[in-house]
């Protein structure tokens, strides 16, 4: 099957990872260790079409996707809760919760996205011992809100951009001389009688 290099392709996958290369450069040089989240917000983003629409509820909902993580986190600390059943009930019941909330009382939330933030923060906060708790809450929101407005919304202005600048839109000539010579007396073709 023969594939069609189209100009998009070319400017997506240079803006992305142009953005990503930028992104992985602040995240060395800030010490994010969890910059693994931008990834996977990003990747989330894309999925949906970067809907400017809906990229405060989706901000929204990571933000309940990191607080769910925080409160599962300190429930499996109890041991009683930390056992096969009673973790697997709670975390059964807290995704219950959290579909039951967006569908009454916080419409504004996107589930797939706090679901994401869930799951995303809790794989990072099982495998890594966290020493200053409010730190990591806002190193790892940071994280995740870069995936959005800078590798997402970068490569995509990047890619506008460069679209502008490379391939500008012409006007088309016929048209604007088609335009000026409708609007010369020699053209008139309105029917005189003589006087």
């Amino acid at each position: 099957m023969k594939h069609r290099l189209t100009k998009e392709l070319w400017y997506s996958s240079i803006g992305v990872g142009l953005f990503t290369l930028f992104y992985s450069l602040i995240m060395t040089s800030f010490h994010l260790w969890m910059g693994a989240a931008a990834f996977i917000t990003a990747s989330y983003f894309f999925g949906v079409g970067c809907p400017d629409d809906k990229v405060w509820n989706i901000v929204g909902s990571f933000v309940m996707g990191i607080i769910w993580a925080l409160i599962s986190f300190t429930l499996l600390q109890n041991p009683t809760i930390a056992q096969l059943w009673p973790s697997a009930i709670m975390f059964g019941f807290m995704t219950f919760l959290a579909i039951f909330l967006q569908g009454t009382v916080m419409t504004f939330t996107l589930v797939p996205a706090w679901l994401i933030a869930w799951g995303t923060s809790m794989v990072i906060v099982s495998n890594v011992a966290i020493t200053n708790w409010s730190l990591f809450v806002i190193e790892l929101f940071i994280s995740m809100l870069m995936g959005i407005f800078f590798i997402a919304y970068g490569s995509n202005i990047f890619s506008k951009v460069v679209d502008k600048w490379l391939f500008p839109k012409k006007t088309a000539k016929s048209e604007v001389t088609r335009t000026t010579r409708s609007t010369t007396p020699d053209d008139d073709v309105t029917p005189r009688t003589d006087q």
